[in-house]
């Protein structure tokens, strides 16, 4: 072999081993990030097809009132599930199953006549149905106790309450309010399956220590003066022939809610044969014109300025009076013509509203609206508050700010307006308003405390002292507007 013929083997022995090397350091880096890198992310990946995991929620949280009355707890119901793997003929199956939990046959059937190992038939089925499919005891059908929300008081506070899902998770009220606190770690039951996807064997998976760590709820609701409101309310509500209705009981002193009613009822034991909206809070999410029940927020502006006195007489227009292009009357077609400043609240005149609010002055009487807290959410406890509707003072006209003054122009919620008020019987100062005074654990044990919380003070003591006399007046004296 001569020389040039010696170099060329060389170089296609040194090619051939450099290959070799690249192939050895390529299949090394793969097994390196295979068996290192991607180890975890793999092992996860295979246990998902080989494992089916199905979470099992505890019992949730129980919700007391102030006094320890129950207003919602759990109850272990049973869920039934089917493992189609396990069933030898689906259109027996199917038959004995739906007859037993009276529901549909020919969709039961196309449930267990698929390749999966697991299905839900039934869920939290009363406890006479529950039984009868432990009775019969047929092969691939199971099992399993999940917990079923219970209202022991049926409408009692049942928008404010709210419900939960089929899987347990608050939709309305404190129930999605406090969800995470009410809502416990689930349990997993675990279950293994071969390449054909048959069930092998199961186990569960408990939360630490094996205990509920679900919290109960304790409330500032007090159920008897709930019960009083809601009777009150569906009686009034009947009697004008309104088409509903809001309640609002509250501690003007701590914010806290001793009742909240909405008329018509809401029973959450059922709340999937109501209309959607149906169960929706109206005190906290829709909004209104106050009308005359803002006249007060006026007042203590215009006390707390200065602007007038108790006894300033204003001429009310014998009920008409020209504001640009619009005429102000009062209300019912009443006529007044020399008033107070506190006849003007006691008898609710409009025109004299007007009045007042002109020597205030549109841009002083927006700063004491927003003071009294409207135009933003009061910042309850609940979800869905709606902040209302009061557009700054700058886009007022001169209509404007004469109808605000009586409550035209402006919405409000019904939330807003009884912590407002509460502001005055308060000595002037705010409170935000609550309805949860502590979150407890299984054993009675106070894991969280809420407390009063001072929002401002939103006029004077003197201030909130005289307008309380003069508010007295209009529900107290015979000629008062809110004798009624």
């Amino acid at each position: 072999m001569d020389a040039t013929s010696q170099k060329g083997l060389k170089a296609k022995i040194f090619a051939l081993l450099l290959l070799f090397i690249l192939l050895f350091v390529g299949l090394v880096s793969r097994a390196f990030q295979l068996q290192i890198l991607s180890a975890k992310y793999l092992q996860i990946l295979a246990r998902k097809q080989h494992e089916k995991v199905l979470l099992l929620q505890p019992e949730r949280g129980v919700i007391f009132d102030r006094n320890g009355e129950k207003l919602a707890a759990s109850l272990m119901a049973g869920s039934i599930f089917a493992d189609p793997s396990k069933i030898a003929d689906p259109v027996e199956t199917a038959g004995r199953i739906s007859a037993i939990l009276r529901i549909d046959k020919a969709a039961t059937l196309k449930k267990i006549s698929t390749a999966k190992s697991f299905c839900w038939l039934a869920r939290k089925v009363e406890p006479e149905l529950a039984g009868a499919v432990e009775g019969v005891n047929i092969p691939g059908i199971y099992i399993v106790k999940e917990p079923k929300r219970f209202y022991p008081n049926g409408t009692l506070a049942g928008h404010l309450l709210g419900f939960v899902g089929l899987d347990d998770t608050g939709l309305e009220g404190l129930e999605s309010g406090y969800d995470e606190h009410l809502k416990g770690t689930p349990k997993k039951l675990i279950w293994s399956q071969d390449a054909k996807k048959k069930r092998l064997n199961s186990r569960i998976e408990d939360s630490v220590a094996g205990q509920n760590d679900s919290g109960n709820l304790i409330l500032t609701i007090d159920s008897r003066i709930q019960h009083l409101a809601e009777t009150q309310l569906g009686e009034a509500v009947r009697s004008k022939g309104a088409k509903g209705g809001m309640a609002i009981i509250m501690d003007p002193r701590t914010g806290e809610i001793l009742a909240m009613a909405n008329e018509t009822g809401f029973d959450p034991n059922n709340f999937s044969v109501y209309k959607a909206g149906t169960g929706k809070n109206r005190a906290i999410t829709d909004c209104y014109d106050p009308g005359s029940t803002f006249k007060p927020f006026l007042a203590a502006g215009a006390l707390e300025e200065g602007a007038v006195k108790e006894t300033d007489l204003f001429y009310c227009e014998n009920g008409h009076y020209a504001v640009a292009d619009r005429v102000i009357h009062e209300a019912n077609r009443k006529r007044h013509g020399l008033l107070t400043f506190r006849d003007i609240i006691k008898y609710s005149s409009n025109i004299g509203a007007v009045k007042v609010s002109e020597k205030l002055g549109k841009d002083r009487f927006y700063q004491y609206i927003t003071k009294f807290g409207f135009g933003i959410k009061t910042g309850i406890d609940l979800p869905g508050e709606s902040p209302g509707l009061l557009r700054p003072s700058q886009q007022w006209t001169k209509v404007d700010a004469a109808t605000i003054a009586f409550g035209q122009g402006v919405s409000v919620t019904a939330i807003q307006l009884i912590t407002a008020l509460s502001a005055i019987a308060n000595d002037g100062v705010l409170m935000k308003p609550f309805l949860v005074r502590a979150i407890v654990d299984r054993k009675g044990q106070t894991l969280r405390t809420y407390r009063p919380t001072v929002v401002r003070r939103v006029v004077s003591s003197s201030t909130a002292r005289r307008l309380a006399a003069i508010l007295t007046d209009v529900v107290g004296a015979e000629d008062g507007t809110g004798k009624r």
